[in-house]
Formats: structure tokens, C-alpha cells, sequence
């Protein structure tokens, strides 16, 4: 082989052409078979948590046995997921939020609704014997926060074991009135509260949770009175925060 010219070679195009591939290192001469060169792998695709792990194994040549691991996993608002044979989907959810403001009226049974005060969403509904005023779900979502914050010039002044307590209902029927108690469902009764605690102060309360709700809900909101808090002229802000769900 010493004595042969590369370019009197013949021409090989496949690794089959060949039995051995020879070189050397130093002083020795060696050949290897051309498999121990190229390696061969198998691409494996496993389902985790919100990903898929992707591994590279080696199945053939220097490399086999050897495996090379990657997960691929979503994160806010990004799903990962494996779906059906080698498929990796990667889908994106834009979960959108609004929140609305109401008020509340003449507290304590001054200008009584339905069910005590009424929170009013848009222009006062008056008289109030006559008018209801509610909120209709623009989609479907879930109420993750209530917050209100008293805005009236004079502290609350609560006495005893009387309460006064947030509850959400929603109208049975879209085409029915809104001024007939029996005509709503309790859906809860949310963490706001105002008790003797709350007296000489000007509170701000918040609730964090999750209630559902479908597009075309219709939502009344009211503090429901439990005793005889004197009635008052203050006034009090709620803001809504929903999020849309899929």
C-alpha cells in the first residue's frame, strides 16, 4: 500500500465498497471498519408535565449507548404537548382580563335594592323600587378579585353583632326581571364584610378566588344587611377583576 498512489484507487460510493478504513498513528498501521466511524441514532419523543422530553440515542457506531436528553416545556401562557407519534404542538392562550367598577348607594337600607344595597355597574337606577341594576358576562371567564374602598367623607359606624356582607347572584333566565328577587340564584357569598370592626375607619377590602361564570351570565351584586345598621348617605366603590377562560 506504501508503494500505491491514492489515484490509483478505485472509486468507491458507498460504505459498503470498503471493508476497512486505514491510517495510522505513529509507527503503527491501523484499520477500522468504516461502522466504528458513523454513528446511528434513534430520536425519542416522551410526554411530561406540561413538555415533552426529546432524547437523541445512539444505537449504533462510537456512539452507542449514549443518550442526549432536552425537555421542551411550556410556561405562561405557552402549553407544550405531544400529540401523536413525533407531533409536538406548542400553543399559545392570551388569558385576558377586565374589571369593573360599581358603587354602592345610600349604604345600610338607605336607598334599598332587591336583596339590601344593590352595587349599581353603570348610571344610578332610580328610583331603586323600580330599577335593578345588574352586569352581563361578556364571555366566559371566572372572578378572581373583588376590592372595595369606602369613599365617603364620614367613617362607618357599625355597632354590636350587626354585619354587612357581599353576595353574588345571577338572574335565572336573560329575559325576566331584574327586580324580582325570586327571579335570581345564589351563587356566593364572597369574603368582604363590614362589621363593628370596621367602625371610625374608612375600610378597603379585597377577596382573591375563583368563581365561574359563562358568557351571557347576568350578575347582581349586593350587600346584604343582618341587624339594624343605621341607615347612612356614604357611598362605596367595588371593582370586579375577571379573567377570561377557554
Amino acid at each position: 500500500m506504501a508503494n500505491k498512489k491514492f489515484s490509483d484507487f478505485v472509486l468507491g460510493t458507498a460504505v459498503s465498497d470498503i471493508d476497512f478504513v486505514v491510517g495510522y498513528k505513529g509507527l503503527d498501521n491501523i484499520q477500522i471498519a468504516p461502522a466504528q466511524l458513523d454513528s446511528t441514532y434513534q430520536l425519542n419523543l416522551v410526554s411530561i408535565v406540561n413538555g415533552v422530553e426529546l432524547s437523541l440515542e445512539g444505537v449504533s457506531g462510537p456512539d452507542a449507548g449514549n443518550a442526549y436528553i432536552t425537555d421542551i416545556t411550556g410556561g405562561s401562557n405557552i402549553t407544550v404537548a405531544l400529540q401523536g407519534g413525533n407531533n409536538i404542538q406548542v400553543s399559545t392562550q392570551v388569558n385576558n382580563r377586565i374589571t369593573v367598577t360599581g358603587i354602592w348607594k345610600n349604604l345600610f337600607g338607605g336607598s334599598p335594592g332587591i336583596f339590601g344595597d344593590t352595587l349599581e355597574f353603570a348610571a344610578s337606577a332610580s328610583p331603586t323600587s323600580s330599577n335593578s341594576s345588574v352586569f352581563v358576562i361578556p364571555f366566559d371567564c371566572v372572578l378572581e378579585n373583588v376590592t372595595t374602598k369606602w369613599i365617603h367623607n364620614t367613617a362607618v359606624n357599625i355597632v354590636g353583632a350587626d354585619t354587612w356582607t357581599v353576595f353574588l347572584y345571577t338572574l335565572n333566565s336573560p329575559n325576566i326581571s331584574t327586580t324580582i328577587q325570586a327571579n335570581y340564584s345564589l351563587q356566593a357569598q364572597i369574603g368582604i364584610q363590614l362589621t363593628s370592626a370596621d367602625t371610625g375607619t374608612f375600610p378597603f377590602k379585597s377577596w382573591d378566588g375563583s368563581i365561574a361564570f359563562s358568557k351571557g351570565d347576568i350578575l347582581n351584586v349586593s350587600g346584604v344587611e343582618n341587624g339594624t345598621i343605621a341607615s347612612d348617605d356614604a357611598e362605596m366603590e367595588a371593582y370586579l377583576t375577571f379573567r377570561e377562560t377557554y
